[in-house]
């Protein structure tokens, strides 16, 4: 299999890491792609071969000798056709400073190691789906005809009254009618409500304005709907032909559904444990930054709940590694069991899980860190052997012990290590409430 650019020939890749078994890898795993890799070990290299090769995307570690990724990243945008290449950072850093570091050199994605290689699959396509359809629309208007001709898209002519006057081969198999079922009727049996309601208005609105171009809805993102009555996303151009007698409008219609779903899975990907389906850390972040921000605004309480499963290790060297995955799927849905429907649960990495509660009262909080222990105290089936482990909890409140997230963070994190100190299977608050309960094991 080859992967093509719009010049027909093998897309290239330029991969920077100063880590030759990283190299390595990831060229290994572009070439099963089809794609054609060109490799550099820092920085310096890595604009040199820019210049050289003009590759379509460029994969960049950030930490390197000689000119990190971060300058050279800066160095490439400055390069004749820098701005046309897609440059995708790849970092073991997660933190905010690295994020908008990387942004502000120019860097358009940022993929956090270890790879998860789906998501720089479908990163790498979307981006190179994206310049070349940004390259195709600056060739002009001259070649507009012929790219749409060539492209699977709807193309739906209308007549002032909204009368659909022609529509192509592609138009009748996007939305289940023939030609002649659809011709000489109007175009909003093609569009729910509201739409359908409002389009002749629309068109009469426009006439009025004395044909204002600012007026027509230009790659706007709708709702269509199909002969069957089911629904689905579109994204549409419309545009005006002028001719002696009367006027008329092209509309080019594209079904975006594969790419929506294609973003919704990216989305996943990016915010959600791909072992218990629940909140990773990146979505924890926002998620607790934005409920912060809320609980200031509105000058609410907030807490946040540290759990770390005590004898998770024990499990993994025991039973093994499956065992393990088991008990933290089963545990991030106990904990979930206990929790409001506005709460919200996120597994740090490993055993660690954290649980935001917005709008929470100190007593209801407790309560849900208790049941939380229960839960948790409770045998699991593991292997199909029942298995006792613990949790060990800490409990801050925003805003009585700490005021900004970090801070909240780090009184939660600890009021969790002294659970642990304490013998475990227990939950400290912060201010210096305790309760422990009587391990099983």
């Amino acid at each position: 299999m080859t992967a093509a650019n719009d010049l027909g020939r093998q897309a290239r890749i330029l991969v920077v890491d100063d880590s030759r078994s990283s190299r390595k890898l990831i060229q290994d795993f572009l070439q099963q792609q089809g794609y054609s890799v060109i490799t550099a070990e820092d920085g310096k290299e890595a604009v040199k071969r820019f210049r050289e090769e003009a590759p379509d995307v460029v994969l960049m570690d950030a930490n390197m000798p000689v000119v990190d990724g971060f300058r050279a990243c800066a160095e490439i945008r400055r390069c004749p056709n820098g701005n046309d290449t897609s440059i995708i950072m790849i970092t073991g850093q997660n933190d905010d400073e690295s994020v908008e570091k990387a942004f502000a050199a120019g860097a358009e994605e940022y993929i956090i190691k270890p790879i998860h290689w789906v998501v720089l699959q479908q990163r790498i396509r979307l981006s190179l789906n994206s310049r070349y359809a940004q390259r195709a629309v600056a060739e002009g208007h001259a070649r507009l005809e012929a790219i749409v001709n060539t492209a699977a898209d709807a193309i739906i002519v209308i007549n002032q009254s909204g009368l659909m006057e022609s529509v192509n081969l592609a138009a009748t198999k996007m939305f289940g009618y023939t030609r002649a079922e659809v011709v000489g009727r109007n175009v909003a049996i093609l569009m729910p409500s509201p739409y359908c309601d409002k389009h002749d208005q629309y068109i009469e609105r426009y006439l009025q304005s004395n044909h204002n171009n600012k007026a027509l809805p230009i790659a706007r993102e709708l709702v269509a709907k199909r002969k069957d009555g089911t629904f689905f996303p579109i994204e549409l151009t419309v545009s005006e032909v002028k001719l002696k007698d009367r006027i008329l409008f092209t509309g080019i219609l594209r079904d975006t559904t594969e790419r929506k779903e294609a973003e919704a899975k990216i989305f996943h990907q990016a915010n959600y444990d791909a072992l218990t389906g629940i909140a990773n850390r990146s979505l924890f972040m926002t998620t607790l930054a934005y409920t912060l921000d809320k609980a200031r605004q509105e000058k609410q309480q907030a807490a946040l709940i540290f759990v770390d499963l005590d004898r998770f290790k024990w499990v993994n060297d025991t039973l093994g590694h499956a065992a393990g995955d088991e008990l933290l799927r089963a545990a991030a849905e106990r904990i979930q069991s206990c929790l409001r429907g506005i709460d919200s649960v996120a597994r740090l990495g490993g055993d660690e899980f954290t649980v935001i509660m917005p709008n929470i009262t100190a007593p209801l909080a407790v309560t849900t860190a208790r049941q939380i222990l229960e839960q948790l105290n409770n045998h699991f089936l593991l292997e199909g052997k029942p298995t006792y482990i613990s949790g060990s909890l800490g409990v801050a409140f925003f805003p009585d012990d700490a005021r900004d997230l970090d801070g909240l963070l780090k009184c939660a994190d600890e009021a969790m290590y002294r659970s642990k100190k304490a013998g475990r299977n227990a939950c400290h608050i912060f201010s210096g409430d305790f309760f422990a309960l009587k391990r099983n094991y």
